[in-house]
């Protein structure tokens, strides 16, 4: 329960997305009520030139909230 799966473009640090993570389960434990031993959070990178497509194959069939613009 739950697990948070992030795309992102490359470049960052694993210092960089391990304080990302942190702070997404401190956010979901407080939201959600949960344990922090329950909650996952992945990183997967992927380059500019390949993200719609990529996303869009993705995420498919997923309930997108907030939806980029761009």
């Amino acid at each position: 329960m739950p697990h948070l799966s992030v795309r992102l473009y490359p470049g960052r640090s694993k210092e960089v997305k391990q304080e990302f993570a942190n702070k997404l389960q401190d956010l979901v434990v407080k939201e959600l009520g949960c344990e922090p031993n329950v909650v996952s959070v992945s990183f997967k990178e992927i380059e500019k030139d390949k993200w719609n497509d990529v996303i869009e194959d993705e995420i498919a069939g997923e309930d997108v909230y907030i939806e980029a613009d761009f």
